[in-house]
């Protein structure tokens, strides 16, 4: 039983858990840098951080719900004139029925989409705009994962796989890399779990930790060892948002460098 529920665990916290863990670190991120970015330059910075990010954080909710069945009441993608008086940039308003173990499911999906979607977003956007970097990163994090499994090297490893795979950029290539700077940042800076998110992903939260109990079980019942899997999986992709965790740092000392300077 022990065994069972030790594999629970660590497929709760390779897949999901690891995604909560950095929607509230990116959040908490998220929060001290738009406060600078608001003494900076007002509700403008907020804007211009937000005009990608907010509405892939919302496109995931939306996603989410239509895949799961939901009932979808309204919605706004980005709303930056009506935002500056209630501070909310976009939303998606939705009702499920909780009599449906699907959609109980679903809430918990739904909660912490804006991860999700935000996660592939940026895969999406390194491997289109700099495959160059996307290769080089992927390059660095496989080569470490043969040697070791620990995640502090994974981690490592994507960041100087993705910050030298920018370095080397040249000619219009250093153009697409700021590009790909500014939309990753704005992702990232846009993703985190809201309150509500985490409220509405609590619905749902003991179904998935069932499904990492059943999960157990047939592992544990197979004979299949995927202890080393699940720490290479979890790395990646933690390699991948400690990029964003990265860049919502560095939007927040660039405020920060302009406060002083006020």
């Amino acid at each position: 039983m022990g065994r069972i529920l030790k594999r629970a665990v660590g497929v709760f916290g390779a897949t999901v858990g690891i995604l909560m863990l950095f929607g509230l670190l990116i959040g908490a991120l998220e929060s001290r840098a738009n406060g600078y970015l608001v003494a900076a330059f007002g509700w403008g910075g907020i804007v211009f951080t937000g005009v990608v990010g907010t509405p892939v954080h919302e496109f995931g909710h939306w996603a989410m719900c239509k895949l799961f069945g939901f009932s979808v009441f309204d919605v706004a993608l980005f709303r930056p004139v009506a935002g500056r008086a209630d501070g909310v940039l976009g939303y998606v308003r939705y009702g499920y029925d909780p009599a449906s173990l699907w959609q109980r499911l679903g809430c918990f999906f739904v909660g912490i989409a804006p991860m999700v979607i935000g996660v592939l977003v940026i895969l999406l956007i390194l491997r289109l705009l700099t495959p160059e970097v996307f290769q080089r990163t992927s390059y660095f994090m496989i080569r470490t994962a043969r040697i070791s499994a620990n995640p502090v090297a994974l981690l490592g490893a994507a960041l100087r796989g993705f910050f030298g795979g920018l370095a080397r950029l040249h000619g219009w290539g250093i153009l697409r890399g700021l590009l790909c700077l500014y939309l990753i940042c704005s992702i990232s800076m846009h993703m985190s779990l809201s309150p509500a998110d985490l409220r509405g992903a609590a619905a749902g939260v003991l179904l998935v930790l069932l499904l990492c109990v059943l999960y157990g079980v047939v592992t544990t019942a197979l004979g299949l060892e995927v202890r080393d899997s699940l720490i290479r999986l979890a790395s990646a992709v933690a390699g991948f948002l400690s990029i964003g965790a990265v860049l919502c740092l560095l939007t927040m000392a660039v405020a920060r460098i302009v406060l002083l300077f006020h």
